[in-house]
């Protein structure tokens, strides 16, 4: 087990869902926080939030899919806070359309904000984890989508089959750096994700982001008891939601 006071963690798609959550609970343990996205003023609400209990946040406005935001985010990240030392990938984007009705543009934008971005986000953490020499630890959250295949889900589920393919390379790749390589699979989570639905699955019928944060959590903490206990907790929830749905 590990302390996550003082850490630095690096959290995309923060203005929102799993990433805002993360960068509460990662807050809470005393972590230093860099919360990015798109949303500046989402984001500012979550920075100041957080400032409340723990100074050491800041929000960096950036689009992960551009290489130079990246490198930006990375930039500042140093600046004002020292190396990163936890990269959490959370930034994604759905799409519920079958394979006739994807325009390209659609595709095109699924593939960038779920793989390109965890790919560019990556590399810079781990070409920073590598100058430091004291090791990391990169966390990406995938789907279940990125294990099976489901109808009307084809490129959602390419990218996140991509980002899983890409995470279990990395894990032997890394091995020789002390970088620690994790994905996480979660399936209906409470977020924005399901925006895009005509009919909104029913809460009851889905974890609540802070259970998926809290898991990110005990990952981070690299504390097995903790892990099973949550991850217990979590099985136990799906299946208190499944029974009373």
């Amino acid at each position: 087990m590990i302390t996550l006071k003082d850490k630095v963690v690096v959290i995309t798609g923060a203005s929102s869902g799993i990433g805002k959550a993360a960068a509460v609970e990662f807050a809470k343990k005393g972590a230093k926080v860099v919360v990015t996205a798109r949303r500046v003023e989402k984001l500012k609400e979550l920075r100041d939030f957080i400032c409340s209990f723990n100074e050491s946040c800041i929000l960096v406005q950036a689009d992960v899919t551009r290489e130079d935001d990246v490198t930006r985010l990375f930039d500042q990240t140093e600046e004002n806070l020292g190396g990163v030392d936890i990269l959490v990938n959370n930034a994604g984007r759905g799409l519920k359309s079958e394979v006739r009705e994807i325009g390209y543009d659609d595709w095109l934008s699924v593939i960038q904000t779920n793989l390109t971005s965890v790919f560019l986000c990556t590399k810079q953490a781990v070409e920073r984890m590598t100058q430091k020499n004291t090791g990391g630890h990169i966390i990406t959250v995938s789907s279940l989508a990125g294990l099976f295949g489901a109808p009307s889900y084809s490129a959602y589920c390419a990218s996140k089959h991509g980002v899983t393919g890409f995470m279990k390379s990395l894990k032997w790749e890394l091995r020789r750096h002390h970088i620690k390589v994790s994905t996480i699979h979660p399936a209906r989570v409470d977020t924005e994700f399901f925006d895009i639905y005509k009919k909104r699955p029913h809460r009851r019928q889905m974890l609540a982001a802070e259970d998926v944060a809290a898991y990110l959590v005990a990952i981070a903490s690299r504390s097995w008891p903790k892990i099973a206990a949550v991850r217990v907790l979590n099985i136990l929830k799906r299946i208190y939601y499944l029974v009373s749905s």
